[in-house]
């Protein structure tokens, strides 16, 4: 009967420090980092800023950092890159965030507000150059997963709104055609790294 009762006390222990270690969720009060890589798709169905019909892919990298004042709340600011392969609408955002997940959990969900201005960089295209920026705004919903307290992946899934205030557009022999806003409509999907 001794004996039975002490297997039985070290089979709760054991299991209770296996329950314990199963339960992992990434600090949800304090400083955070993010690195954040997405796939994006630019959805402008009238003729694009290259004169296409088509639509434009690219990609998106982005660092922000804040404080998360709990799960619900966190407040930060980030800049990124947004890269045109065609080297029409490449941008640096610079965006201040608002950051909530949605449970104190391994799994949870989460959603993120972005707003701030993009700056025009690095245009390679011959027939459009957008040479004023303008503002950026960026809402995406994901999942995070806790591998422990200091680190997290997350996929996400986001829409993007880049206002161009100025856009000089070009004949195929570099005489000037002319100069208007636009406004980028961009899908993205992607993946975080939480520090």
């Amino acid at each position: 009967m001794k004996k039975t009762f002490l297997v039985a006390v070290a089979l709760l222990c054991l299991c209770g420090t296996a329950v314990a270690q199963r339960h992992v969720e990434h600090k949800w009060r304090g400083f955070y980092a993010v690195v954040d890589g997405a796939y994006m798709h630019n959805f402008n169905r009238a003729p694009g800023l290259n004169g296409e019909a088509d639509t434009l892919g690219g990609a998106w990298m982005g660092i922000s950092a804040g404080f998360q004042f709990r799960k619900e709340a966190g407040l930060g600011a980030g800049f990124a890159y947004v890269y045109d392969p065609r080297g029409s609408y490449t941008h640096l955002p610079l965006f201040v965030e608002l950051r909530s997940h949605l449970m104190r959990a391994r799994l949870t969900p989460y959603f993120v507000l972005q707003g701030g201005y993009a700056l025009p960089v690095g245009a390679s295209s011959t027939t459009v150059k957008i040479t004023k920026g303008g503002l950026y705004f960026g809402a995406e919903f994901g999942g995070r997963y806790a591998i422990d307290r200091d680190f997290a992946i997350g996929l996400h899934a986001g829409y993007k709104l880049i206002n161009c205030t100025e856009v000089t557009r070009y004949e195929a022999d570099g005489t000037f055609k002319k100069a208007d806003p636009s406004v980028l409509h961009v899908l993205s999907a992607g993946m975080s790294l939480y520090f």
